[in-house]
């Protein structure tokens, strides 16, 4: 039964007090009714203008759209139009330099074609230029060969002159020793032989030296330990686990770098007046082979020693007729040979008393002087051996004396005026020294000092009065420091 039949039965029937309630209960469900039909239209109309309202947004806003879309059109036009212009200003920039770097690459590409040429003039005139150098060299070294022989000729003559002056004073010995026997033969009844000594030459005392040091120009390394000879005019260094050979003339302190030596830690010496490398180590051995500097090429030109042996100390005798080497080996030996020069033969001498590390020799007069870093030192007689042309008896009985104690450690034996003198050296570990030591009557005597601390350097004695002491070890490093050590007095 709907809301309209409700009401004609309701109408129809005989009003009594529940349809009254009904009637009344209708009302209100028509009133709440008609109220929540007009809260619906309110929201349907509220929800309308919210609809329109969100159109004109949305129109508001595609239009915007469509206006920044069609500037950004304008734009890309504007962008692309300016690119083009810009595009081709680029490309003409471009163009104008790469033509710049063309004719730049030519241009550079004539320079180096003209470097070249005088690269190759420069080659062929260095060329020409080694070519008169080894010329002159050679030309050089002849002279010094003539000089070397001419004061060999000089020497000689005079010997020969000493000799004959000895022979005459000899027949007039002679000769007064016979008129004096033939008077005693007449006034006495008896004959009595009398004796002629031998005159000995009087020992010279040594005397205490004075020495003064200053600095020369600095050598082109570091260098320490080593090996070093000279001829007088020229010095030749072998610095320590170095194959380098550096040639320093004294007078003028100019430095020459010879050919390398095929080993390294060699001793140096002049034999015949050609450097020499006696021993060596190649890193994993000991060599008894010796190379001499011939033609700027090192060749085998003496036999090799008995000994392999490095750190070689190899001094010669003031005649050049013999030679003697002393140095480390395997299981540190103390043997000594001796090479005469004269039959080309090497020759054991007596050992050592001990090895010596890192020996160091000299010749005072006519005694040998060994000492080794380890403040170890000993000497003999030179007037033990033979003269060149006598036979040698291998090996040769020498007696070996030790010398004082060395008032340092890894000091260099040096000879200055006939004396022997130790340069450098350290006192402890860390406690080095610049003392220069003299031997007197016995005793280690200070003579002067260098210019800085430093030990194992490599000393040569260019003339009696005179040594130069190159390079060292200060602790930490070796120095290239070069000073002369002249006798003041």
């Amino acid at each position: 039964m709907n809301k309209l039949e409700l009401l004609q039965a309701l109408q129809t029937q005989p009003r009594n007090q529940e349809n009254v309630e009904l009637e009344g209960q209708l009302r209100r469900k028509e009133a709440e009714l008609a109220e929540a039909q007009g809260q619906q239209r309110q929201k349907e109309e509220q929800l309308t203008r919210t609809q329109q309202s969100r159109n004109y947004e949305l129109r508001q806003k595609e239009e915007l759209l469509q206006s920044s879309e069609r500037e950004k059109q304008i734009v890309v036009q504007q962008l692309q139009s300016k690119n083009q212009g810009w595009l081709l200003k680029e490309n003409a920039e471009l163009q104008q330099q790469l033509e710049s770097s063309e004719r730049e690459k030519q241009t550079v590409r004539q320079q180096l074609i003209s470097s070249q040429r005088q690269n190759q003039e420069l080659r062929q005139r260095e060329t020409e230029v080694q070519a008169k150098d080894r010329e002159l060299r050679e030309k050089q070294t002849v002279r010094d060969e003539l000089t070397r022989k001419e004061r060999e000729l000089a020497e000689t003559r005079q010997k020969e002159e000493q000799l004959r002056s000895s022979e005459a004073l000899v027949a007039d010995l002679q000769k007064a020793q016979r008129d004096s026997e033939t008077r005693r033969t007449k006034t006495q009844p008896a004959s009595l032989a009398i004796a002629v000594p031998h005159a000995q030459p009087p020992a010279v005392k040594p005397r205490k030296l004075t020495v003064q040091c200053r600095r020369k120009k600095p050598a082109p390394r570091a260098m320490a330990s080593g090996s070093a000879t000279t001829d007088g005019r020229f010095a030749y260094f072998n610095p320590g686990d170095s194959n380098s050979v550096y040639q320093y003339e004294c007078s003028t302190e100019k430095w020459e770098e010879l050919p390398s030596c095929p080993y390294q830690n060699s001793g140096l010496v002049l034999i015949d007046g050609k450097l020499t490398a006696v021993g060596g180590w190649d890193g994993c051995c000991y060599t008894n082979k010796l190379y001499t500097l011939r033609r700027r090429k090192w060749v085998e030109k003496y036999p090799p020693m008995n000994t392999a042996r490095s750190n070689t100390a190899v001094v010669t005798t003031s005649d050049g007729e013999y030679l003697i080497a002393i140095g480390e080996g395997d299981d540190w030996p103390a043997t000594v040979e001796l090479f005469q020069v004269k039959s080309r033969r090497w020759y054991q001498l007596t050992d050592l008393p001990r090895p010596l590390p890192s020996p160091s020799a000299t010749i005072c007069g006519d005694q040998l002087n060994v000492i080794g870093t380890d403040a170890n030192g000993y000497s003999f007689s030179l007037a033990a051996l033979p003269s060149s042309d006598q036979p040698i008896t291998s090996p040769l009985t020498l007696s070996w004396k030790p010398l004082p104690p060395l008032p340092v450690a890894d000091s260099t034996a040096a000879t200055l005026c006939g004396q022997l003198v130790l340069i450098g050296g350290r006192r402890d570990v860390s406690s080095l020294v610049k003392s220069i030591h003299q031997l007197v009557d016995g005793q280690w005597v200070e003579i002067g000092s260098m210019t800085s601390d430093r030990r194992m350097c490599l000393v040569v004695s260019p003339s009696p009065h005179k040594i130069t002491i190159v390079g060292g070890d200060a602790i930490l490093f070796p120095v290239d420091v070069v000073e002369e050590c002249i006798v003041t007095q």
